[in-house]
Formats: C-alpha cells, structure tokens, sequence
C-alpha cells in the first residue's frame, strides 16, 4: 500500500462515515412523522399558496409562473431553514470542540451531516408537486417540468449551502433560528420566483447571489424553448461561493475558539 493509499483510505472511510452518521441525526431530528406531518405539509401548503395567489393575483399565466417558482421557494426555504439544526446540534452538545480536534475538518462535518436536507427536500417536493398541480388545473406544465426537475435538486444543494453559511454565521450568537429565517424571506424577495425580474434593480442585484435565482431562470429559459446551461452554472457558482463563505465563517470561528479557549458555539 503506497502512502496516498494510507491517507486517503482512512480519510474516505471517516468520510462515509460521517455521511452515515448525517443520515441516523437527520432520522433522530425528523423522524418520518416529522416529515410527513410537518415538512411535507409546510412545503405542500407554501407552494399551493404561491401558485393560487399568483392566479388571483394576475390570471392564469402567471399562476403557472408562480407554480414553477412556488417550487423553488418552497424547496430553498424549507431547506436553508431545516438545514441550520446541523450546527445547532453541536451547539446544543457543546461538541464542537471535539469537531475542531478531529481528522476532517468542522466544515467538512457539518457538510457531509447536511446532505440528507436537500435530498429529503427534493423528495418531499415531488410530492407536494404531484398534489399541487391537478388541484391547480397545472398537471401539463409539472409534466413540463420533468426534464429539469434535476435543475430544482441543485436549488435544494444551493440552499443547503446557504443555510450552513446563515447558521454558521449566527449559531453563537443564539440567533441562528431568526438568521434562517430571514435568509428564507430574502430568498423569497429577491429570487424571481414571485415577483418577475427587472421590477426593482435592488432585489434584482441581490438576487445574483441568492439560491434559487439563477436556476429558475433555467427553468423558465427551458420552458421558452431559450438556452438554459449557463443558469444551471451560475446557480452551482452560487452554492460553491455560500459554501465558501461558511467555511470561512467556521474557520473564524475556529481560530477565535484557539485565541480565547472557548467556542463560538458554546
């Protein structure tokens, strides 16, 4: 066995393992009735919400527009809000001392732990557009919508991304659930999914780095019959850099906890 053999096996079994371990939390955490009596149901709802409101708001047209971006609100909301527990756990623990001391590195924990949120959120919004769309005469369009249903599961990823920066960023300060929160409302103002883009440039301007953003312009290029790859790297440019700006909140975090010999998260 060469060297690189004895660094990388054990650093990919750590981080199986750690993946593993993600998945029996998030099952501790949200158990199945957790999932079906509350996540589920949350989701379902908001999208339903959106896409009647957009009907009444301004006729059939824009209720599918809200219906298509009804998904992406519901999807990263759920996510960005769900997904700062990952954190709070150690907070709660006081284990993220262990975390700093261990072979991987916080930020690659709290990544691997994360993982289910965006693929239990993605299965959660197939359901809830299963039901959504023929009680909203919609079933076409969600039809339509199937070749780029994988556009929607990147959402889930980005939002992943930039609710471990929010909860990262705020966990010590007790204030980890009103960070969510607000990420989730700045998602819903600024991500085109309600309101069209090139309404209000400021909302426009911050939506160039909010999740949900430029994979919805995806969709709908795809839907126009338009090119729509350049959206889908721009949203994965959007979650690679919220997944940048949690590592360096985490790394802060770290070499203040060394410098003062406490933790953020404590």
């Amino acid at each position: 066995m060469s060297s690189s053999d004895r660094l990388t096996g054990p650093a990919l079994w750590r981080l199986g393992e750690t993946v593993r371990f993600g998945w029996r939390e998030f099952h501790a955490v949200n158990p199945p009735s957790v999932v079906v009596g509350s996540i589920l149901p949350r989701m379902l709802l908001q999208i339903l919400f959106f896409t009647l409101l957009g009907g009444v708001l301004a006729g059939t047209r824009h209720q599918e527009y809200a219906f298509v971006g009804g998904l992406v609100l519901g999807l990263a909301m759920t996510v960005i809000l769900y997904v700062s527990q990952v954190p709070v756990a150690d907070k709660e623990s006081g284990t993220f001392w262990r975390l700093r001391t261990g072979h991987l590195t916080p930020m690659v924990v709290f990544t691997a732990r994360a993982l289910p949120y965006p693929v239990v959120g993605f299965a959660v919004l197939l359901v809830s557009a299963a039901v959504v769309a023929p009680l909203a005469g919609l079933g076409g369009l969600a039809v339509r919508l199937l070749p780029v249903a994988g556009i929607y599961l990147l959402v889930a990823f980005t939002a992943m991304a930039a609710g471990l920066a929010a909860a990262a960023f705020a966990v010590g300060r007790r204030a980890e659930t009103l960070v969510s929160n607000l990420m989730g409302y700045v998602v819903l103002l600024c991500s085109g999914a309600f309101l069209p883009p090139g309404r209000i440039p400021a909302l426009d301007a911050i939506g160039t780095v909010v999740p949900g953003r430029h994979g919805l312009a995806a969709i709908h290029a795809h839907l126009r019959g338009d090119p729509w790859v350049s959206g889908v790297v721009a949203e994965a440019v959007v979650g690679v850099a919220w997944l940048g700006a949690a590592t360096l909140v985490v790394a802060v975090q770290i070499r203040r906890a060394r410098r003062h010999g406490h933790d953020d998260f404590a």
